[in-house]
């Protein structure tokens, strides 16, 4: 049995970064048609290839490469631990040929459990359908209807070498790149930057950015700068792997 879950609420995000928060259901980003993909899976092993982590017991993030603008989510159709997600360009933008990492967020529907396999169906804004595959977590647990994202940071190593960190904050004030930095053999630093100059809006949404860390070791304290818990404490950022 498939749902599609198309006629939810969406969340869309500009910048680098698009969001499909899911909690007890998928979101679609956007109004554009959902594109009928005709493409023959292909196996993700290039490096621009699309690439899936989870970012903790109940999100994962999706990687994908495109021109400046950002994809939207057209569809989202959820079957028996499998979803299948549909990109689409968003609508009137004018977008730069530049190639370009793009990071979108989604939560696990209610009733997927993050201790099994998730697989995932991709298709891109150009048609292209790739197939991955999410491993089940050790501490993974059954998705509850009524529970929302938790809204913290969380990190994941999208590649070898490299973190795709999660952040929440304006949809218009996006992270626009990150660094490491160690400050001992066991703890590092991670530090995002921000490239705009527009006016915050004062919403919440997810954002993502890539950050290059090479040789960081499986269980190193990473803590991320700038950002401080409910407490004051400085967040200590948990890496899935």
């Amino acid at each position: 049995m498939t749902i599609s879950l198309r006629a939810c609420s969406s969340v869309v995000l500009g910048g680098l970064v698009l969001a499909a928060v899911l909690t007890g259901c998928a979101t679609a980003a956007g109004t554009s048609p959902t594109p009928e993909s005709t493409a023959d899976p292909v196996v993700a092993d290039e490096s621009s290839a699309p690439r899936a982590a989870w970012l903790d017991a109940t999100s994962f993030v999706i990687k994908t490469w495109g021109d400046a603008c950002a994809p939207q989510i057209g569809d989202i159709v959820a079957g028996e631990q499998s979803l299948d997600i549909v990109l689409v360009a968003g609508e009137d933008e004018i977008c730069a040929t530049v190639r370009t990492a793009h990071g979108t967020y989604i939560g696990l529907p209610a009733g997927f459990d993050s201790s099994r396999p998730v697989e995932l169906t991709l298709t891109e804004a150009g048609g292209e359908t790739t197939e991955l595959t999410l491993a089940g977590l050790e501490d993974g647990e059954i998705q509850p209807a009524d529970r929302p994202s938790a809204q913290v940071p969380a990190a994941a190593w999208i590649e070898e070498g490299e973190l795709a960190v999660l952040t929440w904050g304006s949809s218009t004030c996006m992270p626009g790149s990150g660094e490491f930095d160690a400050t001992s053999e066991k703890e590092g630093v991670v530090r995002l930057h921000s490239h705009t100059d527009t006016i915050c809006t004062r919403d919440l949404v997810p954002q993502i950015t890539f950050v290059s860390a090479e040789g960081v070791a499986p269980d190193e304290v990473l803590t991320l700068a700038d950002h401080v818990d409910a407490d004051g404490a400085p967040v200590i950022l948990r890496v899935v792997r």
